[in-house]
């Protein structure tokens, strides 16, 4: 029996996908539950199996073309089977015949493949200005999102119907005359949004639009925990050395154990506090930001948190991060000390109350009880804080724990 291949919801945040690459070409056979197609969701670029065996008769969303979720991306038959044909009939059942109709004169162009309308696309572009215009459903939902007037527009497509290239140069609503005059004026490189980019923009725009941030910061003496730190790789293998920020993790998780309070989130009728700790580590990749989740890091040896982010780090690099590995995090920390940076102020990963912004550890002078000048190794870290979950006094109590930590690492092993 015949399947059609839809786009898959990879991860919770996901809206819409984007073929990475095919591992099979069209006439290739495939089987169930074997990987066939690379896709790139807002988090990473996953796997994804083959939903049926057969032969892959026809991809309807080539590499690096983008579709909204459920829509069809791929055709897998019998080999004598007309992949038309059975386009029609899934169109039929999902939408009516007339959505049918208009997939079918649509797939065979190149970029098409993608207007083939899923159940939630159609609902969208039912709204748009005026149903008597003829124009595709992903032209119709593209002008559903930017605000752009289909009755404005000249459609290229057969029989004058609008589709997805006219809209491509359309001014939105929300565009500005000046706006459109300086891009006119200027030289531009128009590098289109990856899924992870979106999610980035628009999970951080919802982060300090609605958490109230605070900032709360203070100045860490490192001279005893990196003499300890030097001491200690010395005499370890080399699978089990850590790293300062390993370190950072270590005993950032067991401050949280000592404050649950940080350790929470604000959720629409409660304050979530969470019993275990779940960190999340925040990795640079070419195209975004990553968190990875070390999780139960509370219960962890510093040895166990440096295997377990190098783990992580490699497959976010890799892009092999499954939904699992960054999903359920209760805290942040972001470290951009490696990169020189001194101080700085980190916006919130919701829905979590906090995230730790650590910077570089610099030799600093300072006045020794003694009255003299001398220089230590110090460090800053701000805590960032939802103020709707944590209050300052709960913030600064919570950082007067870990820089105890931190300058006396013993004292993080008794936690009563």
């Amino acid at each position: 029996m015949a399947t059609v291949m839809e786009m898959p919801k990879l991860s919770d945040t996901m809206s819409e996908g984007s073929v990475a690459r095919w591992l099979k070409k069209e006439g290739d056979k495939v089987s169930a539950g074997i990987p066939v197609i690379e896709i790139d969701t807002d988090k990473a670029t996953m796997e994804y199996e083959c939903p049926a065996s057969g032969t892959l008769l026809k991809i309807l969303v080539g590499d690096g073309q983008k579709c909204p979720l459920q829509a069809p991306i791929a055709v897998i038959g019998k080999p004598d089977e007309k992949w038309e044909e059975v386009l029609e009939k899934y169109n039929a059942k999902k939408g009516g015949a007339s959505a049918s109709s208009e997939t079918k004169k649509e797939v065979p162009k190149a970029s098409s493949a993608a207007s083939a309308p899923s159940a939630s696309s159609s609902k969208s572009s039912a709204s748009v200005s005026d149903l008597n215009v003829k124009a595709s459903p992903l032209a119709k939902k593209i002008a559903a999102d930017k605000g752009i007037d289909l009755k404005a527009i000249q459609g290229s497509g057969p029989n004058g119907r609008i589709v997805q290239r006219d809209l491509d140069q359309a001014p939105s609503s929300g565009s500005s005359a000046s706006s459109f005059a300086f891009a006119a004026n200027a030289e531009v490189e128009k590098i289109p949004h990856t899924n992870m980019r979106k999610t980035i923009a628009r999970r951080l725009a919802e982060s300090v639009n609605t958490a109230p941030h605070f900032f709360l910061t203070v100045n860490i003496n490192m001279t005893n925990l990196l003499a300890w730190r030097k001491d200690a790789v010395a005499k370890l293998p080399e699978n089990e050395k850590f790293s300062v920020n390993d370190l950072v993790i270590f005993l950032t998780a067991r401050a949280l154990k000592r404050h649950p309070d940080v350790n929470s989130s604000w959720q629409d009728d409660y304050v979530a506090k969470y019993r275990d700790v779940h960190m999340s580590v925040a990795v640079a990749l070419p195209n975004g930001l990553m968190t990875p989740v070390v999780r139960h890091a509370d219960k962890l040896t510093v040895v166990q948190i440096a295997q377990e982010t190098k783990r992580l780090v490699k497959l976010a690099k890799d892009g092999k991060l499954q939904p699992n590995d960054y999903a359920g995090g209760t805290f942040s920390v972001s470290n951009l000390g490696m990169a020189g940076i001194e101080s700085f102020t980190a916006i919130i990963n919701p829905p979590q109350a906090a995230i730790l912004a650590v910077g570089s550890t610099v030799p600093t002078p300072v006045v020794l009880p003694n009255g003299t000048i001398g220089v230590e190794q110090r460090m800053k870290v701000t805590l960032s804080c939802d103020h709707r979950v944590i209050d300052g006094a709960v913030g600064a109590e919570f950082l007067k724990t870990l820089r105890q930590f931190f300058e006396d690492p013993v004292s993080a092993l008794f936690l009563g």
